[in-house]
């Protein structure tokens, strides 16, 4: 139970989408340009999961969110679906932006804008605080000041590179636990490591794509937004290292 409370901290809440399409909408019109990439990524994740993308576009999932797996030869059933997938025949998993891309070779940024206009989500331009606060910044500095943008740029500097150790460090941690507790049948109890591993690796990924490379001007606005998250996981990093010790010493 704590470690499936530790995980939902990391993790957004995921709920269910209809199936609604906008045909006659332009995806630019539902997506507009210019700041929305991060917004588009959570708001999908926590919008549609990855058996309803599948069933939207074709797959025959039964009950038990097993179907016969798209992107290999499969006879029997075994792709599990849910929030996310993973298939016990040829290892393909992530989550259901994963899935669009895998499906329609589409890379990830396109695969959530099709999704976005196929389930009619909207991320809106201005919506989010990380805008606010990077039009404040963009504002203080064409109106001279200059030393708030500077103070905040060398604490930045700071902070990203001890950011991308923490990043680095917990990705590791997840690669470890994907492999070392993958079931072995889709049958099997999942462990709660292995859980983890499946819902937070893209998004730690995609943290790390960010801050090493998007513009400063981007990365300052995720350092801006995101800097508690950093702490959520460096203090995860150090609970999983404790615990590895405590079983070395037992």
């Amino acid at each position: 139970m704590e470690e499936e409370k530790k995980m939902t901290a990391l993790h957004p809440a995921v709920g269910a989408a209809g199936k609604r399409s906008f045909p006659d909408k332009n995806v630019n019109e539902i997506l507009p340009e210019g700041g929305a990439e991060f917004n588009i990524f959570r708001e999908i994740r926590s919008k549609v999961s990855a058996r309803e993308a599948a069933e939207y576009y074709g797959l025959m999932v039964g009950r038990n969110g097993m179907a016969c797996c798209p992107f290999h030869s499969d006879r029997h059933p075994s792709l599990k679906l849910d929030e996310r997938f993973h298939c016990f025949g040829c290892g393909a998993d992530g989550d259901v932006i994963d899935y669009v891309s895998r499906l329609t070779g589409l890379t990830l940024y396109e695969s959530a804008r099709k999704l976005c206009h196929d389930f009619g989500i909207m991320v809106p331009r201005t919506s989010s605080g990380s805008d606010r606060k990077a039009g404040s910044a963009e504002r203080k500095c064409h109106s001279g000041k200059r030393q708030e943008k500077t103070r905040i740029q060398e604490k930045f500097h700071r902070w990203r590179a001890w950011a991308i150790d923490v990043l680095k460090e917990y990705t590791g941690n997840m690669e470890l636990w994907k492999g070392r507790y993958a079931p072995a049948d889709p049958d099997a109890e999942w462990n709660p490591l292995f859980v983890e591993a499946l819902q937070n690796l893209d998004r730690v990924s995609y943290y790390l794509d960010i801050l090493c490379l998007e513009r400063e001007e981007e990365q300052i606005v995720f350092f801006i937004d995101m800097r508690e998250e950093a702490r959520r996981i460096d203090k995860r990093n150090n609970e999983s290292g404790r615990q590895f010790e405590n079983r070395r010493t037992a």
